[in-house]
């Protein structure tokens, strides 16, 4: 279970093992700061240890799960607010 949404992930979707179809990594909170390139790079070099048959060009992405609830909040915010602004502008001219 992952507790919070302030975590940052690395899902990997395509692992090259046909036992595991995806692999999620839980980036340690002192190193969410590092950049992409890093963390994906560290993410590759694991699971090549882990399994040698992983193909590392594929399947890697970073999930910053705390910027996407920021986004789709901010965007129902907005569509809420253009909504009640056109109920009152066609209310009032009624």
């Amino acid at each position: 279970m992952v507790r919070g949404v302030n975590k940052q992930i690395i899902e990997i979707n395509d692992t090259g093992n046909s036992y595991f179809e995806k692999v999620l990594l839980f980036v340690s909170p002192n190193k969410a700061d590092l950049p992409v390139e890093q963390l994906n790079s560290e993410a590759k070099t694991l699971l090549f240890k882990l399994s040698p048959e992983f193909k590392q060009t594929k399947g890697l992405r970073l999930l910053h799960r705390q910027k996407r609830l920021k986004k789709t909040l901010l965007i129902g915010f907005i569509s809420i607010t253009v909504i009640s602004a056109i109920t009152v502008l066609v209310f009032k001219f009624l």
